[in-house]
């Protein structure tokens, strides 16, 4: 059996599990994983055959053992620290674009990452990106064309069962949230929304999952607007605990944003759960979300950055609990047919054999 080498420039996170399932659920290729560091780091999440490169000697016949068919880098910017490896040692290499790595969305941005990738660009194999937006990102960075494949990230659909939704005649009405909390996923928005809507809506209340840097001053304006007994910061959990929390609530809100410095979203993994699990979905018109979510089909989009419109999509489904059923039925069907992570997995591993072929192809000539 062939190896795919997954290379990691850092422990995964808690909030990285999307990665770890991609990398386990591979079947059709021996897996290995390797990292500038010990295996001890992954707290969150340990693999089996985990090898610290720096105490690899002889890089090229720990591959040859291996019979690697090619690596696979996760983050675009990490990519470059595995490139001289890989092409040392002609083996083809694949890298995961998945937001602020490929973005052109600011001048800045665009130009940074043009520099960033120019040794990249045409010695890679095959780029990942994990939606139709961030590969259009790639294009305009110059990467090739009939090298970039969309890999849509997949959920574990059975870690979020489908349950019917109502509104509740008394008592809370809670609307969830879950993200780092960092500017790209538009908490500060999220709150403006809900403070224009308290008065409506006395039972309703906000409640945040998530830690990040930006913790911090989103408690700062929460106790400037006198909302701590409506808006609640929940800090870090785990996926159980998160599917949880799905169900006791009533509907799902992301406002996911471009950051000030060109970070985006590809497809926020939060906002899949959610629609899995059958929880109303308000969300906006940014990055790869409209691939995810149809406007008044599936969920409620609105302009990025506008709490007014995003407050309109809140009170679009508490003003309308009868249409619930139909949205989320449907939302499902989507999570299903797209986003599951098993038919996805195949789909990675097909993507493998698409580039391995390729690549044999290429050596040939």
């Amino acid at each position: 059996m062939k190896t795919i080498v997954f290379y990691i420039g850092e422990p995964l996170k808690i909030n990285q599990g999307f990665m770890y399932n991609q990398i386990i659920g591979v079947k059709e290729y021996y897996t290995i994983v390797i990292g500038p560091f010990s295996n001890s780091k992954n707290v969150q999440y340990k693999f089996e055959h985990f090898y610290n490169i720096n105490d690899i000697n002889d890089p090229g016949s720990f591959f040859k053992k291996h019979h690697v068919a090619a690596i696979h880098a996760h983050q675009g910017k990490h990519s470059l620290e595995i490139l001289p490896l890989a092409l040392k040692y002609n083996i083809p290499l694949i890298v995961h674009f998945r937001g602020r790595d490929s973005s052109t969305q600011t001048v800045e941005r665009y130009r940074a990452n043009l520099e960033r990738y120019k040794s990249l660009k045409n010695k890679g194999s095959g780029y990942f990106a994990v939606c139709q937006f961030l590969a259009e990102e790639l294009k305009k960075l110059g990467f090739p064309r009939d090298k970039i494949h969309v890999l849509y990230g997949g959920i574990n659909i059975d870690l979020y069962p489908y349950v019917k939704r109502s509104l509740p005649k008394e008592g809370e009405v809670r609307i969830l949230s879950v993200a780092r909390l960092v500017e790209k996923k538009g908490f500060l928005t999220l709150i403006n929304a809900f403070q224009l809507l308290k008065q409506k809506y006395p039972r309703a209340t906000l409640h945040i999952i998530g830690t990040g840097k930006d913790e911090a001053k989103l408690k700062r304006y929460i106790e400037k607007l006198r909302l701590k007994d409506k808006i609640f910061l929940r800090g870090a959990m785990d996926s159980k605990q998160i599917a949880k929390e799905l169900e006791r609530a009533h509907l799902f809100c992301l406002a996911s944003e471009t950051g000030d410095d060109g970070d985006v979203e590809g497809i926020p993994n939060a906002l899949k759960e959610a629609m899995a699990s059958g929880l109303p979905v308000i969300s906006t018109f940014h990055g790869g979300i409209p691939e995810l979510i149809e406007h008044k089909k599936t969920g409620f989009l609105a302009p990025e950055k506008n709490a007014k419109k995003l407050a309109e999509g809140i009170s679009y489904f508490l003003d309308h609990p009868e249409i619930w059923d139909k949205y989320t039925k449907k939302a499902r069907t989507v999570i299903e047919v797209k986003f599951d992570c098993n038919k996805q997995i195949k789909e990675q591993q097909r993507l493998y054999r698409l580039i391995e072929k390729e690549n044999e192809g290429d050596n040939q000539h």
